[in-house]
């Protein structure tokens, strides 16, 4: 019974090895992406046409990648092939290109290997599923293990989802294998935002380096200042001639007090010089006044030696006497005379005053002159100095072109900057290293209480679940549901389409029973579910019949059709739009789709001219019947132009299954009318599905719909 799990490990091994890449793939290396582009409510990445492994770490770097710069990390949504970029922050210029670690390990092998104790697996592998018991939703609540066939659009994913949330509340541990958009978010962290921050400044300088360089190309800042120092002379020149017309106006006032203070001086000599006879008589006059006071004391002291009695010499004394009586009379006789001829003290000290005021006058008159005059005459001097180099007209042009354009304050930004360079480059590797280590475990994935993945999630075969719901398995190869239904405890439930894409086997390994088998077969061939028929026949499988999108066989109105819960359906329709033959208008129907389609193409080549043609517009899914298989759409155009899909019929029937309301088919009709019964062409044809001319106006709208999340531009 067990011998299966080692030869469907031995098959996913062949084939891995075949693939060249291994069963334990590095997680560490980090994948480019693509460019971050503004879509104008957000930043996005396009990944339209391509299919992603579970993300782990998603970082916005350089073209060098994380690990060679800064590397933000960023909270991030995919869905339908876009995606779509939490605010991520500052941002360093250079951080222009998503990079993310991606979940590449394949589990199958080591899951299947290490199974234990799994009764549902086993049942699973002899092709002999539990039975069914009534409501296909209950399977989902009964042990066992069973499967569910349905069509597109028969509710498989709605119910899936729906029974997973439902046991999620029970409180049941639940596994979803299924097609759903991923996301991460970032855990915000202030120290990291103040380094992101740090960073953008520091990248902001930097780019603007090259920026100036390209600015300043051409510009001769030694030239300029040299122009700049002329002209800079002759407005100094300007402002030195209104200070001399002040200068000299204080000159000519300095001189006019300087001739006023010689003209003070000279009356006051004159004045001095006339009082002289006056101020000699003045000084004799003092003279005999103090002698006549010496000789009124010699006279006192001789009238008294003379009243006494008579004594020896006293006759010299008394003729002495006489004598000093004689010299006073004459002193007195000539202190009238003088007196009449000299002047008052009062009048000298006046004269002496006046002439020494107008000595001061006339110093400071005189400094005050010289230091005007010396003012002036250096301003004289200055401004012939400047005037000398006088700028020509085209200096004044070059200055005023270089300061129209702002080159000077350009030049000391660049000059700036240039010198904060070397240690902004220092600083920015240490920056680098701590984002990096702050960024570490920033992005973690909101899982709920279902663990909702499009693979298996782990390769620990220990690690149980309740309950495990597997859907889209028309597209799963037999060993990854095997594994997956390993995982369940008590219940698993296996949903998908026997007519979805097959999955893929290198050509190399299409003649490897096992690995065809295992790997490139799938539960439902493995059961021996070939066709509807086969599914109502088998006693394990539920099977869906109803059907919410457009059926190319039967373009009918499906108004008034009922769900089995009697929910009405919309009506759908089909329409051929006829190139004639003529090139196909990619941009021109690019821009009639309503928001929300999606365009699938048959190869990636094809998908490629459509993505392009694309531009900007992200609310279009584009992409091939493998990368779009699960997804529904309300207006999906399908191109039957860029090749016949004669090898492709599953992903035909898978591209033509996926739109709710409007299915536009763009062939010529001139080949479909040609084409064989049958071919993918052939059944278009035989559909008879309107048929309408592709002109320049590109697809025409679709009718108004009221569902609010599609929207006609």
């Amino acid at each position: 019974m067990v011998n299966w799990r080692h030869e469907a490990a031995e098959a996913v091994g062949t084939e891995t090895a075949h693939t060249g890449g291994t069963e334990q793939a590095t997680e560490d290396e980090w994948h480019d992406l693509g460019p971050v582009r503004d879509s104008g409510d957000g930043l996005v990445v396009d990944l339209r046409a391509t299919r992603l492994g579970r993300l782990l770490d998603v970082r916005l770097a350089g073209a060098a990648g994380p690990r060679e710069g800064a590397a933000v990390p960023v909270g991030v949504r995919l869905r339908r092939g876009v995606l779509r970029l939490d605010d991520p922050g500052p941002l360093p210029a250079e951080c222009d290109r998503a990079w993310a670690r991606i979940a590449a390990t394949d589990y199958r092998a080591s899951v299947l290997q290490g199974l234990g104790f799994a009764p549902l697996a086993d049942r699973l592998a002899t092709g002999r599923p539990d039975r069914t018991h009534g409501d296909p939703k209950r399977a989902c609540f009964l042990p066992g293990v069973r499967l569910i066939r349905g069509g597109p659009g028969s509710g498989k994913t709605t119910l899936l989802n729906e029974a997973a949330d439902e046991l999620a509340r029970d409180g049941f541990r639940v596994l979803l294998l299924t097609r759903t958009e991923q996301v991460l978010t970032c855990v915000p962290d202030q120290a990291r935002l103040t380094v992101q921050q740090q960073l953008a400044d520091l990248s902001a300088a930097e780019s603007r380096l090259p920026e100036l360089r390209e600015l300043l190309r051409g510009f001769d800042r030694a030239a300029y200042d040299a122009v700049r120092r002329r002209i800079d002379d002759q407005l100094r020149a300007d402002e030195f001639e209104e200070q001399l017309t002040a200068a000299q106006r204080d000159y000519d006032v300095a001189a006019a007090d300087l001739a006023q203070a010689r003209q003070e001086l000279r009356r006051a000599r004159a004045d001095w010089t006339d009082a002289a006879e006056g101020r000699r008589k003045l000084t004799e006059l003092r003279a005999l006044t103090a002698r006549l006071a010496d000789v009124d004391a010699e006279l006192a002291r001789l009238h008294l030696r003379v009243e006494r009695r008579p004594y020896r010499g006293k006759n010299r004394d008394r003729k002495a006497l006489y004598r000093a009586e004689r010299e006073r009379d004459s002193l007195r006789q000539r202190i009238t005379a003088c007196s009449e001829e000299a002047i008052t003290a009062e009048r000298a000290s006046a004269l002496d005053t006046a002439l020494s005021d107008a000595h001061h006058w006339l110093d400071e008159a005189a400094r005050d002159e010289s230091e005007a005059y010396t003012r002036v005459q250096k301003l004289h001097a200055k401004i012939a100095q400047l005037r000398s180099t006088k700028p020509s007209e085209q200096d004044i042009r070059f200055h005023a072109e270089c300061v129209r354009r702002g080159l000077p304050d350009l030049q000391t930004e660049y000059d700036d900057l240039a010198r904060a360079s070397a240690e902004q480059a220092a600083r920015r590797g240490q920056l680098e290293e701590r984002l990096w280590w702050l960024g570490e475990g920033a992005c973690v994935g909101t899982d709920g209480p279902v663990h909702r993945c499009d693979t298996l999630p782990h390769g620990d075969a220990g690690t149980r679940f309740d309950v495990v719901l597997v859907d889209d398995a028309g597209s799963r190869p037999l060993s990854e549901v095997l594994a997956a239904v390993g995982l369940a405890r008590h219940t698993a439930v296996v949903a998908g389409d026997p007519d979805s894409p097959q999955p893929w086997l290198g050509p190399e390994l299409r003649d490897e029973a096992a690995v065809r088998r295992w790997c490139g077969g799938t539960v439902f061939s493995h059961c021996g579910i070939r066709t509807a028929e086969d599914a109502r026949m088998h006693g394990g499988c539920y099977v869906l019949t109803t059907s919410r999108r457009v059926l190319l066989d039967r373009d009918t109105d499906l108004a008034g059709a009922a769900d089995a819960d009697g929910t009405e359906r919309r009506k759908g329709r089909v329409v051929v739009l006829d190139t004639a033959g003529e090139s196909v208008r990619h941009a021109g129907i690019i821009s009639s789709l309503p928001r929300g389609s999606a365009v699938i193409a048959p190869h990636r080549t094809a998908a490629a001219r459509w993505l392009e043609a694309a531009g900007q517009r992200y609310d279009l899914a584009i992409g091939t019947a493998r990368t779009m298989h699960g997804e529904e759409f309300e207006v999906v155009l399908v191109d039957l132009v860029s090749d016949d899909w004669h090898a492709r019929t599953r992903a035909f029937a898978s591209a033509t299954s996926r739109a709710r309301g409007t299915l536009y088919l763009l062939a010529d009709a001139a080949a479909l009318a040609s084409a064989a019964p049958g071919t993918p062409l052939g059944r278009v044809h035989a559909a008879g599905a309107e048929l309408r001319a592709v002109g320049d106006t590109g697809v025409p709208a679709p009718r108004a719909t009221t569902d609010p999340a599609v929207v006609t531009p």
